[in-house]
C-alpha cells in the first residue's frame, strides 16, 4: 500500500496577499485569507497557550489588557481597528489578537507578583527567574552596506519556527479619512504588519531587531504598534518622530533599521519611557574609500542607548563575536555569506532550532536601495545556488 503523502509544506514557499481599503478592511481581508494559518498558529504556540492566554484570563491580566487597550486606542485608533478587522475575518477573538500585539516582552509572572490590579503607572521589572527564561531566543541579525554605488540592508528574520509555515507577505494600500498608507510587509500570523521587514511607497525600508530592556513602562503603547506606525514614515526624520511617540512614549524597546530611497541609513534604538520614548539614532554613513569597511551590524542588544538589559543575551553576543571574526563584507555576496554563517554551532548567525538555540531564520530579506528591489530568501542565503524565492520592486 502506498504511503500517504505528507501534508507538510515544502520550502521555499511564501504566500502573498494584495489588498486595499480602510484600516478595518485590510485587517479583515488579512484575517479572512489567512484564518487557517492564524488559528493554527494560536493552537500550536506554546507561548500563547501556556502563558499569554492564561495570563489574560486572570484578574491582573485582564486589568492590564484593558489599560493597554485604552492607551492604544488613544494613540493608534486606526491600528486597533485593523486588529478588529483581522479578528472578525479570522474568527479569532479580538482580545486574543490584541493580547498578541501587546504581550511581547511583557512578563506576566512579575507583573502579577509586583503590582496589584489598581497599579496603572510606572514600570515593572521581571523577577530573576523570569529573566533567566526570557533570553534572546527569537531575535534577528541585520547588516548594512553603504557605498556610493552599493546601498544594501540585509536582515535575517529569526523567530519562532512556527512563523515559517504560517507567516505571509502582505501588500496593502490603505485609504481612510484622507490618510493613505501603502506598504509591503513580511507578517507574523495574527499580528500587525511592521514587526519584521517592510518597505513603503515613500521609499522607506524598515526592519526590526528585538531588544531586551530589564523593565517595561506601563500605560505606553507596545513596540508592535510603534513598528506598525513606522510603515507610514516619509523619511528618516519622520521615523524618529514616530518612534519618540510623544506624549505616549513606548512600553518596551527595539531597534528600527532604516534606509530610504534618498540613501539615508540609520539604526534607531528605542528604550522604554514616557511621555517620550528614549531614542538614539546611529547613522550608517556612506564610505567612498573602497579600502575601508562600509558595513554595520546590529543584533539583539543595545549598542548605543544606555538601557539596562536582562541577563542571558547569549545568542546576540555570540553572533556579534562571530561576525567580528569574519572579513568585512564589501559586496552582496559577502553579505549573504555573513548572513548564512553557521560556524558557531551553539548560536549561529543563520539559525536552525537546536538545544542551545530555539530560534530559526525563517527568511532573509535583502533591500537594494540603488536597484530599488527587495529579495527574499528561504533557507541559507549563502548556500548554492542561493537564489531568492521572491523579487519585489520597491517604491513602485
Amino acid at each position: 500500500m502506498a504511503a500517504k503523502p505528507s501534508r507538510e509544506p515544502r520550502y521555499p514557499s511564501l504566500t502573498q496577499l494584495s489588498t486595499r481599503g480602510t484600516f478595518y478592511d485590510v485587517g479583515y481581508n488579512v484575517g479572512l485569507n489567512f484564518s487557517q494559518r492564524i488559528q493554527l498558529f494560536f493552537a500550536e504556540s506554546d507561548n500563547i497557550q501556556q502563558k499569554l492566554l492564561p495570563f489574560y484570563h486572570t484578574r491582573v491580566g485582564r486589568d492590564y489588557h484593558e489599560e493597554c487597550l485604552r492607551v492604544t486606542e488613544e494613540c493608534f485608533p486606526q491600528y486597533v481597528r485593523e486588529v478588529r478587522g483581522m479578528a472578525d475575518g479570522s474568527g479569532v477573538p479580538f482580545e486574543h489578537l490584541f493580547q498578541l500585539c501587546i504581550h511581547e516582552k511583557i512578563h506576566p509572572d512579575s507583573l502579577a507578583s509586583q503590582h496589584n490590579a489598581q497599579s496603572t503607572e510606572g514600570d515593572f521589572r521581571p523577577a530573576s527567574a523570569e529573566k533567566e527564561r526570557v533570553r534572546d531566543e527569537f531575535g534577528c541579525t541585520t547588516v548594512y552596506l553603504n557605498r556610493p554605488d552599493l546601498k544594501l540592508l540585509l536582515h535575517n528574520e529569526d523567530c519562532d519556527p512556527l512563523i515559517k509555515p504560517y507567516g505571509y507577505l502582505l501588500a496593502a494600500h490603505i485609504e481612510e479619512d484622507g490618510v493613505k498608507e501603502e506598504f509591503t510587509s513580511f507578517c507574523y500570523p495574527g499580528c500587525l504588519p511592521g514587526r519584521a521587514m517592510n518597505f513603503n511607497k515613500q521609499g522607506v525600508v524598515v526592519t526590526t531587531n528585538a531588544l531586551y530592556p530589564d523593565h517595561t513602562v506601563r500605560c505606553a503603547p507596545s513596540r508592535v504598534f510603534l513598528s506598525r506606525a513606522l510603515l507610514s514614515a516619509r523619511n528618516l526624520e519622520d521615523a524618529v518622530r514616530i518612534l519618540k511617540n510623544e506624549p505616549y512614549g513606548a512600553a518596551y524597546g527595539f531597534c528600527a533599521n532604516i534606509c530610504t530611497a534618498d540613501g539615508d541609513m540609520a539604526a534607531i534604538e528605542v528604550g522604554p519611557n514616557k511621555p517620550r520614548a528614549d531614542v538614539h539614532v546611529h547613522r550608517v554613513e556612506e564610505e567612498s574609500d573602497p579600502d575601508k569597511p562600509c558595513h554595520y551590524y546590529h543584533f539583539n542588544s543595545y549598542k548605543h542607548l544606555k538601557v539596562p538589559e536582562i541577563s542571558g543575551l547569549n545568542s546576540s553576543a555570540r553572533r556579534a563575536k562571530r561576525t567580528s571574526e569574519m572579513p568585512p563584507p564589501r559586496t552582496l555576496q559577502d553579505a549573504l555569506v555573513a548572513m548564512g554563517d553557521t560556524a558557531d554551532t551553539v548560536c549561529p548567525v543563520f539559525r536552525t532550532p537546536r538545544p542551545t538555540d530555539r530560534g530559526e531564520t525563517v527568511a532573509t530579506g535583502m533591500f537594494d536601495v540603488t536597484a530599488r528591489e527587495m529579495l527574499v530568501y528561504q533557507g541559507n542565503p549563502a548556500a548554492a545556488p542561493n537564489k531568492p524565492i521572491l523579487k519585489v520592486p520597491m517604491y513602485c
